[in-house]
């Protein structure tokens, strides 16, 4: 199920939280795809393959909500660039479409057990 998650802050702070998001990002997610790898590993040392392939898609998945994850973040940092731009060319963001300047959060859960019909 995917949700949709609005954070809102002061334009100039927008670096910043990317940033803090980037950070959590890498603490966690980079993290727990590093532990399916070695499970993965570990079980085809094993010759158990059934586990390695389940770690191998708990791993792919992880990396698709990561990418997705940063390409939310560059959308972010790319509005907060064009907004700075505007601004420069002396234009009043206020008068900007919303719709552009609103910045949404995506995050999709997923059903991380798997099926046996796979």
């Amino acid at each position: 199920m995917k949700v949709l998650v609005s954070y809102a802050c002061e334009l100039k702070d927008i670096p910043e939280k990317v940033a803090e998001l980037l950070a959590n990002l890498e603490e966690n997610d980079l993290r727990s795809i590093a532990v399916e790898l070695e499970d993965a590993k570990s079980h085809s040392y094993e010759k158990n393959i059934t586990e390695t392939l389940e770690a191998i898609d708990r791993a792919r998945i992880q990396l698709s909500k990561i990418d997705n994850s940063l390409i939310d973040y560059s959308g972010i940092l790319a509005g907060y660039s064009k907004t700075n731009a505007d601004i420069q060319l002396g234009l009043d963001p206020t008068q900007i479409n919303q719709e552009e300047n609103n910045v949404n959060i995506e995050t999709e859960e997923t059903n991380d057990q798997t099926s046996g019909s796979d």
